[in-house]
């Protein structure tokens, strides 16, 4: 039996997910809540938890049963499986709403080649309405600095100079909630990113005055740079990580205006994310 108003959620204890899971409850609907292990998910209340895993399509499948909607959020940088998880889907689900990636340099657009593309494509061909909510670099990466900043003052990355229009996790998930509630979105992709563009630099110090300390920022060469990336990564993906970071210096990405757009107010700031996050990065000591 279908049961009207109901969002299955993919992802749902991550970054973005937990927020897409609290905005539907506060909007009305019911949420099923795909999860790995119940017994650790910590999940507002009111959702409806359910066991699987992406890497399993039946329990994807059985997830979706008398789901209207389903929130993708395909993990990692390949589309190997991606085709028999979408299928499950759409065997059930009327709309998909992905969260994808956006191409955001020079006057591009559309979705990030590689994995992002692939999964766009799959879903379009699966016959389901779709809506793309196409993410710009997360603010959340920027935790990769944490270990660093709370050790000392001293950030070292590459290219320091690198210049992205990173976007907080919230207004994310907030274009995603509009879009799974309201009908009228179906076909149509949203590139969401922050309301403005900083370097590598400039995030640094909007840290550092978030956690009332200064900042300073080292460049790591690239080489070594690329053998930290290799060994979580893989070799391919460290070579394109690389000169993705490389291109950014001289052709920064672009802030959008889509998350007013969706929303009704402008985007969250670097320095908001860096607010809200100050305990992350603050020092053992303090």
């Amino acid at each position: 039996m279908k049961r009207e108003g109901t969002v299955l959620v993919t992802g749902s204890t991550g970054k973005v997910g937990r927020h897409v899971v609290a905005g539907l409850l506060e909007g009305g609907a019911q949420v099923s809540a795909l999860v790995r292990d119940p017994l650790t998910a910590r999940l507002p209340a009111g959702a409806r938890i359910v066991e699987g895993d992406l890497e399993r399509p039946d329990t994807v499948a059985a997830a979706a049963e008398g789901v209207d909607t389903a929130f993708l959020l395909w993990p990692g940088f390949s589309a190997a499986g991606a085709a028999e998880v979408v299928t499950a889907l759409a065997g059930h689900v009327s709309r998909v709403v992905y969260l994808s990636a956006a191409r955001l340099q020079r006057d591009t657009d559309g979705a990030m080649e590689g994995v992002w593309s692939d999964v766009e494509a799959l879903i379009e061909d699966s016959g389901v309405d779709w809506t793309f909510v196409r993410a710009g670099g997360f603010a959340a990466n920027t935790l990769d600095w944490a270990e660093q900043i709370r050790s000392g003052d001293t950030v070292r990355i590459p290219y320091p100079d690198a210049a992205r229009s990173l976007v907080h996790e919230r207004d994310i998930a907030d274009v995603a909630v509009r879009a799974l509630l309201e009908p009228g979105f179906a076909g149509r992709a949203f590139a969401v990113t922050g309301p403005e563009v900083l370097t590598q630099v400039e995030q640094v110090r909007a840290i550092g005055a978030a956690i009332g300390r200064a900042l300073q920022v080292e460049e790591q060469p690239a080489d070594v740079a690329r053998r930290e990336y290799q060994a979580l990564m893989g070799a391919e993906f460290a070579d394109s990580a690389i000169a993705h970071w490389a291109s950014l210096v001289d052709v920064p990405e672009r802030a959008t205006g889509d998350v007013e757009r969706m929303t009704g107010r402008p985007a969250r700031t670097f320095a908001q994310w860096a607010r809200d996050h100050a305990d992350d990065f603050a020092s053992r000591s303090s």
